[in-house]
């Protein structure tokens, strides 16, 4: 009887425990059909919401005013640089390009393809700026000054030659090397012309010491001061990273100082001849006028044509020191740039 009782309960949990097991599988797989009806209704929801954002997106048109302008301003500096003549066939390739572009108007982004155009223009820029300084630093002669820097722009300038040959070459990549080019040649003028005003200030200073000597700062105050100014011109030049105008202002005021103190010195010695001659002139009137006294005095009354002794004849003078009146300048070298 225990035997029968036990098996019964038994039976019981095995009924009870299958009857809970299938109604939680049931929760579960309501549970679970919920969250993918869900999931279904998110992606629908998101698909439409990206549909419509897209429809949007077309519905707007974009404004490459910007980037159409500054192409354009590019281009214009590229004219100015003479690119048209240095690189004719990429600048006209490049023209046909941003033209295509412009004439394109489908309202689309184009702000990468005109960026590159700019590029392209700028590039074309730099490399006829760095064409024409080449041929004044050959003509000149100033390879010599920093032979280092004249072999690197050869070398960058015949890189850029093989680059745009090539049409697929970046317009970005084009600049960077023309602007290489470019910045090496500089680098040979800028070293080349701050020599050359170092050496011609050197030479302003000492023909303004030759003015100092002769006192032209008493003789020609005015000359004497633009031609100082002209060195504190050319320092004020050097300083802002100007050599070549520095070289031209120390050029002038040397030649202008060594003009001034021949032409005061000249005067000078006309003077002192003069000088010399009414010395002797006067010399000889007093022997004479011994001569004359001791032959037949004149007394004491008064003879027409000889003024008193006590009569003033030239205005007071008051000298000045010319020592006082120089213009102090440095003469130290410029420094470096």
């Amino acid at each position: 009887m225990k035997k029968l009782l036990l098996l019964f309960c038994v039976l019981l949990a095995i009924v009870f425990a299958s009857c809970k097991s299938t109604a939680q599988e049931t929760e579960n797989d309501g549970l679970a059909s919920s969250l993918v009806a869900q999931t279904d209704e998110d992606q629908n929801t998101g698909s439409a919401e990206d549909q419509n954002s897209q429809d949007g997106a077309q519905d707007q048109t974009a404004d490459n005013t910007d980037s159409l302008s500054a192409a354009e301003a590019s281009r214009k500096a590229a004219l100015d640089a003479g690119a048209k003549d240095s690189y004719a066939a990429a600048f006209a390739a490049n023209d046909a390009a941003f033209e295509a572009l412009k004439a394109l108007d489908d309202g689309k982004d184009h702000s990468k393809e005109l960026a590159d155009i700019k590029a392209r223009y700028d590039a074309l820029a730099a490399a006829a700026k760095a064409k024409k300084l080449k041929e004044r630093i050959d003509a000149e002669g100033l390879a010599a000054n920093s032979q280092a820097d004249y072999d690197a722009g050869e070398k960058a300038l015949a890189e850029f030659d093989a680059m745009i040959a090539v049409p697929a070459t970046p317009g970005a990549a084009l600049n960077k090397k023309a602007s290489e080019a470019y910045n090496d040649y500089y680098a040979v003028y800028f070293k080349s012309y701050k020599k050359f005003a170092n050496d011609e200030r050197k030479n302003a200073i000492a023909q303004k010491k030759a003015a100092d000597a002769v006192k032209a700062q008493v003789a020609r105050k005015d000359e004497y001061k633009a031609d100082a100014d002209l060195i504190l011109k050319g320092d004020q030049q050097f300083t802002t990273s100007n050599p070549e105008g520095a070289y031209n202002s120390y050029k002038e005021a040397a030649a202008n100082f060594e003009a001034l103190a021949k032409d005061v010195a000249e005067k000078r010695a006309e003077a002192q001849k003069a000088i010399e001659a009414a010395k002797a002139k006067v010399k000889s009137v007093d022997e004479y006028a011994e001569k004359a006294d001791v032959e037949k005095p004149l007394g004491n009354e008064p003879v027409a044509g000889i003024e008193a002794e006590d009569t003033v004849l030239l205005e007071k003078d008051d000298f000045e020191n010319p020592d006082e009146k120089i213009i102090k300048i440095d003469e130290s070298v410029q420094g470096a740039n």
